[in-house]
């Protein structure tokens, strides 16, 4: 058999196999876009009755909320939390997310802001990595947060480093996560080493929409809300806001990491249906390719032996 056949059927096979691999992929991601659209979906309503509950007793307070977390602080140091993947394969999930997190990182850097950019997800710490010449944190050193002390050392993300990674398994963000990094935020705001506090993420749309997001987390701004007739609480409505507002902070970080988790898997399932797609294409395009290649040599050897039995 000719070389060129050998070779075709040896790229058809390939593509075969890769065909597989993306195909499984998809499924797996497609189980996993469904439970993480479910979850993402049941707490927006709660999430919107907090911040709706946060700004109404925030309006309903004379002279405005005395709140350590919505008063801006002097300092003029701005940490930015970027949530990416682990892995790749999932389209321009990470690139997107990227992207938005430079043009946020200069557009503080204008302000005045001395920028700690902290990633969750390694992607994002790649491409900031590269793209803004930081020398890359390993882990023994100091500024490197595992998923067990990043808390606990709160106070490093606030160094001569540009750049910090947390690694953490991120498949299934939790409450009890949501709850250690807004404390940790917070007591950073509350004194004074952060002036602002941003959060850059892809909010979810759907399976094949996620819009790339910065938020601006602390200071803490509730939105003005529409208050008919005055209630009355108890207990009062100051301390009531010291219980409601550390929640509406945690309620807001749990959130995005909900609608990070959605959005990468659906921009996974997307780019894997689209590559198993492709690859069903490629490989009928090899099979006609080798069908006539196959044609040819059977006309040539027949061609041949035709013209040698004329000869004799």
């Amino acid at each position: 058999m000719p070389a060129n056949l050998k070779d075709l059927r040896n790229r058809i096979k390939s593509v075969k196999s890769t065909q597989q691999i993306t195909k499984a992929m998809k499924l797996v991601s497609a189980a996993k876009f469904g439970r993480a659209q479910h979850n993402v979906v049941n707490a927006r309503p709660y999430a919107l009755s907090l911040a709706q509950l946060t700004a109404k007793l925030a309006g309903l307070v004379s002279g405005g909320s005395n709140h350590p977390l919505m008063n801006e602080v002097s300092s003029k140091v701005a940490a930015v939390l970027i949530i990416s993947s682990e892995r790749g394969l999932c389209g321009g999930y990470n690139s997107n997310v990227s992207k938005q997190a430079i043009r946020t990182i200069e557009a503080l850097e204008a302000e005045g802001f001395k920028v700690t950019a902290i990633c969750i997800g390694k992607k994002a710490f790649q491409t900031l990595n590269r793209r803004r010449r930081v020398v890359l944190k390993k882990k023994d050193d100091a500024n490197y947060l595992s998923e067990n002390d990043y808390v606990a050392n709160a106070s490093a993300l606030i160094s001569d480093s540009d750049l910090v990674s947390i690694t953490t398994p991120f498949d299934k963000p939790t409450n009890a996560m949501a709850t250690r990094l807004s404390e940790a935020f917070a007591k950073l705001y509350t004194e004074e080493k952060i002036g602002k506090f941003v959060i850059v993420y892809n909010k979810f749309q759907s399976a094949m929409s996620q819009i790339p997001t910065a938020d601006t987390v602390l200071p803490l701004h509730v939105g003005p809300a529409s208050v008919e007739a005055e209630p009355i609480f108890e207990p009062e409505i100051d301390e009531l806001l010291e219980h409601v507002i550390p929640r509406y902070m945690t309620s807001r970080l749990f959130q995005t990491l909900l609608e990070s988790v959605a959005s990468e898997q659906g921009a996974r399932m997307t780019a894997m249906d689209n590559a198993t797609r492709n690859a069903k294409e490629m490989e009928r395009k090899l099979q006609i390719t080798y069908q006539r290649a196959r044609q040819a040599a059977i006309t040539n050897e027949l061609i041949e032996i035709i013209s040698g039995a004329e000869a004799l």
